[in-house]
């Protein structure tokens, strides 16, 4: 999906938004002024932009405008969906919601945490307006969606990946990818495709969420040392989803050190029961679902503007086992 779809008059628009402005109104700390001149600054991008093609708004005052239509499911209020999207404040089309990678970069708001590519999102989860003009759509479609303040972040305005302040106006550019209608089939059906594709994998289930992760041992060491629950390890690891998309790794020479059963390790479910079943020098593959993972929520970037691991999210690694020790006060092998 493009950037920039349409044709953007911005010498001509601010020139004209700056003549909008009367003197002194930067000083009115009214509600209602700051709401008329949002709308005014809003009519005028839409007319501006879109000239002899004005789409009439919704009931709402929504504006939807169909680039692609689509022709599979139109997703409901709250369904989960995979989209690609752009989000900017208008009506200086500065970019402020995005995980197109190239588009972050290219304005300036890249963050290393962030898990770029097709989002996982569920409908209302966002802004009025996103859901409204979200269920104008079917699958496969392409379409912008642009709404006020009222239907946004309102007078206290939010921080996304950019700071979107009280009174701002969005427009969203969207590629509705696929709409999922029960997210948990959706991720087991994930799960079982591709574990079909894996010779020799095992399961394991765990006690306290009745879940089902996977593991297989591809290179083997028979006669080297057991993990255990309270062995210290170093585990070398490359993070990956089911699609192939790899949102994390460890640094060469630095595995990931941690004590395998103890809670207070910040280490997920599913590594602690997956690596019990390795050896000292074995390498293998972990299959973990969402439940022994990050779970319905996901992991927000420590800055909490950025997923960096998307809700309901299947996760796989691959592991090698550097280093076992016999306990939290045993040495580590060499």
């Amino acid at each position: 999906m493009m950037k920039s779809q349409l044709i953007k008059p911005y010498i001509i628009l601010w020139a004209v938004l700056g003549l909008l402005v009367a003197p002194g109104c930067e000083e009115d700390d009214g509600g209602d002024e700051k709401r008329a001149q949002e709308q005014r600054f809003y009519d005028l991008y839409i007319s501006s932009t879109f000239k002899d093609t004005i789409p009439p708004p919704t009931g709402s005052g929504l504006h939807y405008i169909e680039i692609t239509r689509g022709t599979g499911d139109m997703p409901d209020s709250d369904d989960w969906m995979i989209v690609n999207y752009i989000g900017y404040s208008l009506p200086n089309e500065l970019v402020v919601d995005t995980y197109l990678e190239n588009v972050s970069v290219n304005d300036g708001i890249a963050n290393s945490e962030a898990y770029y590519g097709p989002f996982k999102m569920q409908n209302g989860s966002r802004t009025e307006g996103l859901t409204e003009g979200m269920q104008l759509m079917r699958e496969g479609g392409e379409a912008i969606i642009c709404f006020t303040s009222d239907l946004g972040y309102g007078t206290k305005g939010t921080q996304l990946m950019e700071s979107v302040p009280g009174y701002t106006s969005l427009k969203y550019e969207v590629e509705l990818v696929e709409v999922i209608k029960d997210i948990e089939a959706y991720e087991q059906a994930k799960i079982d495709s591709f574990v079909d594709t894996i010779e020799g994998v095992a399961a394991i289930q765990d006690p306290d969420s009745d879940a089902v992760m996977y593991y297989v041992v591809d290179v083997e060491a028979p006669d080297s040392v057991q993990v255990a629950n309270d062995s210290l390890v170093q585990v070398a690891y490359r993070g990956y989803l089911p699609d192939g998309r790899e949102f994390d790794k460890s640094a060469e020479g630095e595995p990931l050190e941690f004590t395998v059963g103890d809670p207070s390790s910040g280490i997920i479910t599913g590594w602690h029961l997956g690596v019990e079943k390795f050896r000292k020098g074995e390498k293998g593959r972990l299959v973990i679902p969402y439940q022994m993972a990050y779970g319905e929520q996901g992991k927000l970037s420590q800055a909490l503007n950025y997923y960096a691991v998307q809700p309901y999210e299947t996760m796989v690694f691959d592991i090698e086992i550097v280093s076992v020790g016999g306990s939290t006060d045993s040495e580590l092998d060499p």
